[in-house]
């Protein structure tokens, strides 16, 4: 059940990512066009900025489940084998912590927005909504942090990936 949920949470992050990183370009070409003809995309800054949003935080998402975030271990191949493997949960950890406050503090802020009735320049969209996107999807990276946390290893180490049905290495 719990792969079953997982797929379809990296499959949401897939299309979320994709579909923004495709709308912010094709806005962008197009604006960049419509501007030498004057005629610019009427809110094209703003459209370009809520899809850069919904972008950055669907890809934490996808980041942290691929375990792809950058990681420095300080002199981590001076440790002894032990001490590299303490070093490493620690850093799980903190992980988990880090992304969970941050996940926290983005909720913070969409309900401030809400209450506030924060709305965008151009079009007047509420953005207490938009940011409540931010942070279930952040929500869903301390998810697979938490995951991570199942993968005990040290600094450097690539988690081993399980094969799906049907896959090839």
């Amino acid at each position: 059940m719990i792969d079953k949920i997982n797929h379809w949470l990296i499959v949401l992050l897939k299309l979320v990512s994709g579909c923004a990183i495709v709308f912010m370009a094709v806005i962008a070409f197009v604006d960049a066009g419509g501007r030498q003809l004057h005629m610019p995309i009427l809110g094209a800054y703003e459209f370009v900025k809520l899809a850069l949003m919904l972008f950055f935080f669907a890809s934490i998402g996808l980041v942290v489940r691929d375990d792809s975030q950058i990681r420095v271990g300080l002199m981590a191949e001076l440790y002894k084998p032990l001490a590299a493997k303490i070093e490493g949960r620690i850093t799980l950890v903190v992980e988990v912590i880090a992304m969970a406050g941050l996940s926290w503090m983005i909720f913070d802020q969409a309900s401030r927005l809400t209450r506030f009735g924060t709305v965008s320049s151009f079009f007047h969209f509420p953005m207490g909504p938009w940011v409540y996107l931010g942070a279930v999807m952040t929500l869903i990276g301390v998810w697979f942090a938490i995951l991570n946390l199942g993968r005990w290893r040290t600094i450097g180490e690539k988690p081993v990936r399980q094969l799906q049905p049907g896959e090839e290495i």
